[in-house]
């Protein structure tokens, strides 16, 4: 209820009814609005439409009607019943109690428990060593390790004792002793070893058997099979005792912890702190034992920056093992919220109160509603609102005449902002009341009626409609945000200036040590699109002819910039090369890394070589800096049909989509060499690297390294033909990106893969040798499961991949569990699935910042070799290295989340955007063909709520709500692995959702499941 000073309450539906007539008073003194003809309007919060009345009753019939005849005052519940027959139709649909990712949840008037725990589920995302980074680091937990549970939708955190992972499937016992199984949940808070494994038997005798389907699983929770509540005590008992201690620490220091902004936050500038970082700022080293915060007081700091809604964001996307960070906002951009929040009350609680012909000028939101209006209208003219998070193409042609200024104020800005924060860095969580405020300006806008809801997705769309953002704008980049980086609106991002960074190359210092490869050829092998050339192999024969070097040479920044100079701050901000289509951004500047250190003749490299033998086993290692001589450029197509060299890889499906015109591919920045070029000799040499490198992998392979690759779509797009126009702070675009969708291709030839794992583990033996921190990549939790990973990959994943046959998710997923995630730290441990006992990446000193790091820390070294005249090995000493180990302990953990964001953004949520926009613009605008029914195979049953599975189009994950089955299966009888056929209900690319709906049901595989726990009778579902 809204309450206008002076009068009766006037409840929420009145008060933000868009009337065209003046309010009227009934005898009760009660404020009204009249319903006039207009389109629908939905309130987001409530999910209510309002269909307007066609009848032709004015107000004042309305008002009398609702007073009785003759002025008698009617009951409220007469009066109730009088509404609810004029307006039957008003409340269709309301907000789902269980919210999906990215939609807000009817979190105000239900109560939170463990069930509205929305669950990620984490897609197999294994690419080599690449894309392995992006696995999520729930996999590092162990039976007795205790998680805080949440999800976006529910104000309410619980926490949970993991089980373990039986059927893979996680299971946990919750604090309020309930039992549940997930997938990859989202956990930030963990406490590792909280209880003893042998603690758990009593909970685990308890539960199914492992064999168990997730259908009889979520039917048994759902019936309210759990283990009891008495077995569970023990836990129960020590999770409460652990959440009353934190309590405690919570009350003592109220004071600090509700206003921690203030301690913590800069007038300007974003900050990224740990919780251990800012459990220091805030608590007392009381707290502390041995140097370190005891776990309940971190807990306590940990909720009180959760229930802060502006000023701490945690960085979900990329969490470290030990730790995890939060983005503290700065003062200004907490004074835009606060502003806009002030402005869209105050224009609220005079909407209420004045008439229409009073309104206009009223409040500053009247203002900024008025151009916003304008401005939506004029786009509309060419580019159709939708209900898919993006706006459609452009229907004419580009028009100079087209170009408009856009004239705001500074409050106008402000609200921009503020619409910015919640609609593109999606900054608040869906449970705050903030959303609200976002939602209420949408509707002032009278523009958005057709909108299912008023969420920030519409709100993204309005940003696209005024010009703010471009109308095929990236929502990935917004909400996966570089620390210390801005974004540039229309692409790019913007990177603190540090003026003219030429002036900080020095000279090359490793000059003296540099050894000139004359009678090498090395081969650059790579795609005639890329720009940046990082590596080459060159093979050297020795007097005994059963021994080769191979030398992998890589580009050398390292000697031309200095540790410490600005060069290197700009490159760590972003610290790999960012592939994103329309967002290409580098490392390092332009005129560096492609002008001074791409490879080429003449050019300085470090090479990393290695003495093998015919079998592949390495005798020797060495790192040597060089010149190159001789290098020849091809891709790797080329070098594969030269040697007659073909990859098995997985079949995957030759489907290709593409919407507007594909230009040709652009001629390569070198002079690229063809497989009729090459000589005889030549053709041997590769020939023979690509034998050794076979013969290396094979030596890994016999380790338990797991060779897998899965082929994914990816999206290109081509903005060669657009043309744009940037005001001062707005940009109007005028036509539309291409795009082509199409599964990966990897390389015609391993021979680079090969070569490449080869010098990062001989740059790890070196390093580590001379006790020289690096970057190192490991795979502990692997290490624990050696005897398991091999079984699984001799026996399931090898003959899999021999026979062309792509392993399925739940494959995919028991893999995964087995591996757990990579680290980078400075200790050097063993990489299983690449069968090396050390492992560090060295090869992309051009585009990957912690490659920069290994070159500097070697290149130092090798200068402290010469000048000792001796070798380093066994040397504990760091004072000469530009990096000592305490530096990178501290350095790591950002370079790790910035390297999961860069990664994250473009081959996950960044590059999937892209295909939905393709998917949007062919179903909605036809402008490809495209199936009107799809193949929907079950991967995932979230319990009534809905259906998760993946189409037969480029394997898009979609998801099938309850409603939307249609008869056609209950949910009840929806199975994993069941196939249904299915069409498009809607493509959100700002939510990255696909929703579909039930035609038909094409195959199932089963009819009925047993259920029972341990002890019990079977049920028969």
């Amino acid at each position: 209820m809204f309450q206008a000073p002076g009068k009766t309450y006037v409840c929420w539906r009145c008060a933000f009814r868009r009337g065209a007539l003046d309010i009227t008073t009934s005898r009760s003194g009660a404020r009204s609005l009249p319903r006039t003809s207009q389109h629908l309007w939905k309130r987001t919060l409530a999910t209510v439409q309002h269909p307007t009345s066609t009848s032709g009753v004015d107000s004042e019939t309305q008002s009398r009607a609702l007073a009785g005849e003759h002025g008698k005052k009617l009951s409220i519940r007469e009066r109730l019943r009088i509404w609810d027959e004029e307006h039957q139709d008003e409340a269709k649909t309301i907000l789902a109690d269980y919210a999906d990712t990215g939609e807000l949840s009817n979190s105000f008037t239900r109560p939170q428990n463990v069930t509205m725990a929305n669950l990620e589920i984490a897609s197999p995302l294994f690419d080599g060593d690449e894309l392995g980074d992006l696995r999520s680091e729930d996999t590092n937990l162990k039976p007795g390790d205790m998680v805080e549970l949440s999800s976006e939708g529910s104000r309410r955190p619980l926490l949970a004792i993991c089980l373990g992972r039986f059927n893979g499937y996680e299971h946990y016992y919750t604090s309020s002793g309930k039992w549940f199984t997930g997938m990859g949940v989202k956990a930030l808070f963990v406490i590792h070893r909280f209880v003893q494994p042998a603690e758990l038997v009593p909970v685990i005798d308890e539960l199914p058997s492992g064999a168990t389907p997730l259908e009889a699983l979520n039917a048994l929770q759902d019936l309210g099979h759990s283990p009891s509540r008495s077995t569970g005590a023990s836990l129960l008992r020590k999770m409460l005792q652990f959440a009353q201690k934190s309590e405690a620490v919570y009350q003592a220091n109220a004071g600090t912890l509700d206003a921690s902004s203030a301690f913590i936050g800069d007038p300007v500038k974003h900050r990224y702190l740990t919780l251990h970082e800012i459990a220091e700022l805030l608590l007392p080293q009381s707290y502390q034992n041995d140097g370190k915060f005891e776990p309940h007081a971190l807990y306590a700091v940990h909720r009180a920056l959760m229930q802060d809604e502006v000023f701490f964001r945690p960085l979900r996307q990329a969490g470290h093992k030990r730790s995890y960070f939060f983005e503290v906002s700065p003062l200004s951009e907490v004074r835009v919220v606060q502003r806009a929040e002030n402005l869209v009350r105050e224009y609220l609680e005079k909407d209420t109160r004045l008439s229409n012909s009073q309104k206009s000028g009223s409040s500053p939101i009247n203002s900024f509603v008025k151009t916003a209006r304008m401005l939506i209208d004029r786009s509309r003219r060419t580019r159709q609102w939708t209900r898919s998070g993006v706006i459609g193409p452009s229907t004419t042609k580009p028009s100079a005449s087209a170009r408009v200024a856009h004239e705001w104020s500074p409050t106008d800005l402000e609200l921009l902002q503020f619409m910015e924060l919640w609609a593109s860095y999606q900054k608040f969580p869906s449970y705050s009341r903030l959303q609200c405020l976002g939602s209420a300006i949408l509707r002032a806008l009278d523009r958005y009626q057709d909108a299912e809801t008023l969420s920030s997705s519409t709100g993204w769309s309005f940003l696209q409609e005024v010009g703010w953002i471009p109308p095929w704008e990236i929502p990935a980049r917004y909400n996966i945000r570089f620390p210390g980086v801005d974004i540039k609106r229309g692409g790019g991002y913007v990177r603190p200036y540090f003026g003219n960074l030429d002036r900080y190359l020095k000279r090359d210092i490793l000059g003296p040590l540099r050894k000139t490869w004359e009678d090498l050829t090395a081969y650059c092998i790579d795609s005639e699109a890329t720009t940046d050339i990082d590596d080459a192999v060159s093979v050297e024969q020795t007097s005994d002819p059963n021994q080769y070097w191979i030398h992998i040479h890589v580009a050398d920044p390292a000697s031309g910039i200095q540790a410490e100079t600005p060069v290197a701050k700009y490159a760590e901000l972003i610290p790999e090369t960012i592939y994103l289509p329309g967002h290409f951004e580098r490392m390092l500047p332009n005129s560096l890394s492609q002008d001074r250190f791409s490879l080429a003749p003449n050019r300085p490299c470090l090479t990393f070589s290695a003495l093998v033998d015919k079998d592949g086993g390495v005798l020797d290692y060495k790192i040597v800096p060089g010149i190159l001589k001789h290098v020849v450029y091809m891709t790797g197509e080329d070098v594969s049909s030269a040697i007659e060299d073909t990859r098995k890889d997985p079949a995957v499906a030759e489907e290709e989509m593409s919407v507007g015109p594909i230009p040709k591919p652009k001629p390569a920045n070198r002079t690229m060499t063809r497989p009729g070029d090459l000589s005889g000799d030549q053709k041997n040499e590769l020939v023979l690297l690509s034998k050794l490198g076979k013969a290396n992998q094979a030596q890994r392979l016999s380790k338990g390294a797991t060779p897998y690759f899965q082929p994914r779509p990816e999206a290109q797009a081509h903005f060669d033909h657009l043309s744009q126009h940037e005001t001062s702070d707005f940009l109007s675009m005028f036509g539309d990106p291409s795009i082509r969708v199409a599964y990966s291709q990897r390389s015609g030839t391993d021979l680079v893969e090969h070569a490449m794992r080869l010098a990062g583990e001989i740059a790890a033996r070196w390093c580590h040798e001379r006790g020289i921190p690096i970057p190192f990549r490991s795979q502990p939790h692997a290490i624990q499961n050696a005897a398991l990973v091999q079984q699984y990959t001799r026996d399931v994943f090898y003959p899999l991949l021999e026979a062309g046959i792509r392993p399925d998710d739940n494959q995919w997923r028991q893999l995964r569990a087995l591996i757990g995630s990579d680290e980078i730290t400075t200790t050097a441990g063993p990489h299983f699935t690449l069968g090396v006992s050390m492992y560090t990446k060295a090869t992309s000193p051009l585009r990957r910042f912690s490659d920069l790091i290994v070159h500097w820390q070697i290149e130092a070294a090798l200068m402290e070799e010469r000048r000792r005249g001796t070798s380093l090995v066994g040397n504990k000493d760091d004072a000469f290295l530009p990096f000592s180990r305490k530096q990178l302990d501290r350095m790591l953990p950002m370079i790790r989340v910035r390297e999961k964001q860069a990664r994250a953004l473009t081959s996950g949520d960044g590059g999937d955007q892209w295909i939905l926009q393709a998917l949007v613009r062919a179903w909605r605008f036809g402008e490809a063909p495209i199936s009107d029914t799809f193949r929907f195979q079950v991967v995932h049953v979230h319990g009534r709520r809905s259906v998760l599975g993946r189409l037969d189009w480029f394997e898009r994950p979609a998801t099938m709500r309850s409603e939307a089955l249609n008869d056609v299966v209950n949910m009840a009888e929806v199975r994993v692995g069941d196939v249904y056929e299915v069409k498009l209900k809607n493509v959100n690319v700002h939510a990255n959702q696909i929703l579909v709906e039930a035609i038909g049901v094409l195959e199932k595989t089963g009819d009925q499941i047993s259920i029972a726990p341990k002890g019990d009778e079977a049920e028969v579902l």
